[in-house]
């Protein structure tokens, strides 16, 4: 099945279900920078397979939902809001949040929005430095739109050096259109640290998950944030940070759903 748009206000929601009606938790799944619902189609697909429904959150200005005025100018509190709506709608869920969506997915679990959380290729919050020789190295050219709060816009060199390091070239050239502008001051806010959380408050089972060859979001970060949960790690050899799409993905998915499936 394909995911069917649904709303959450003025939220567009991508959501399936499985064939059958089950007493499995909904499972809210949310992107990161540049991206979208599309991210998660084939985990999507997977999780109804396993009895789950799924709820892949386009966060505002992303892909038609909910118009800014102005997308460098939407701080990263602001996705965090649309998220908390989600969950709150879907009473409880478990989330699934990559990379600026796992900080998201972090504080959701803050405030006792979720019963479980899974962290890929997850944003770290403040106190444990996402910077690397490479990402910063890269950022440089962007600096002027993250320090303005302009509109970062994609590149594609970037893209390839950065996201879809161990995607193929075919698969590269289909997903690179679909990335979209995304936020300068929401990249500053999770650049700089400017978002914290109080591991103290999460409750919720936590478990992180990365990839070997992560140029993004280095697998140092990843240690560092389930070291601050005392969450179970895993790092998958010769995957990158587009892990959910890229050759083998379904089987760090499958342990994702085994993982869910016990907790």
């Amino acid at each position: 099945m394909t995911p069917q748009n649904t709303n959450v206000g003025d939220l567009i929601v991508a959501v399936e279900r499985p064939a059958a009606t089950t007493h499995k938790p909904p499972v809210l799944l949310i992107h990161g920078m540049f991206g979208g619902a599309w991210y998660w189609e084939g985990y999507q697909s997977l999780l109804a397979s396993r009895g789950y429904s799924s709820h892949a959150i386009n966060l505002r200005g992303h892909h038609g939902s909910r118009p800014v005025h102005d997308i460098g100018k939407v701080p990263l509190r602001d996705y965090i809001a649309d998220a908390t709506e989600v969950a709150r709608a879907l009473k409880n869920p478990i989330v699934i949040g990559h990379s600026m969506g796992g900080l998201i997915a972090q504080k959701l679990a803050e405030a006792g929005l979720c019963r479980a959380c899974v962290l890929l290729a997850a944003a770290p919050p403040r106190w444990i430095p996402v910077v690397s020789w490479v990402l910063l190295i890269r950022q440089l050219k962007y600096a002027k739109g993250l320090t303005l709060f302009e509109p970062l816009v994609p590149d594609r060199s970037d893209a390839d050096a950065l996201m879809f390091n161990r995607t193929p070239m075919s698969d590269r050239a289909a997903f690179f259109p679909r990335l979209v502008p995304e936020s300068g001051r929401a990249g500053f806010d999770a650049s700089f640290g400017i978002v914290g959380v109080n591991e103290r408050r999460v409750t919720a089972p936590m478990y992180t998950v990365t990839g070997s060859d992560d140029k993004f979001i280095v697998p140092r970060v990843a240690r560092a944030i389930a070291a601050k949960y005392r969450a179970p790690l895993k790092v998958y050899d010769g995957f990158a940070h587009h892990i959910m799409n890229e050759p083998g993905w379904e089987k760090p998915a499958k342990d994702i759903v085994d993982w869910m499936d016990q907790h």
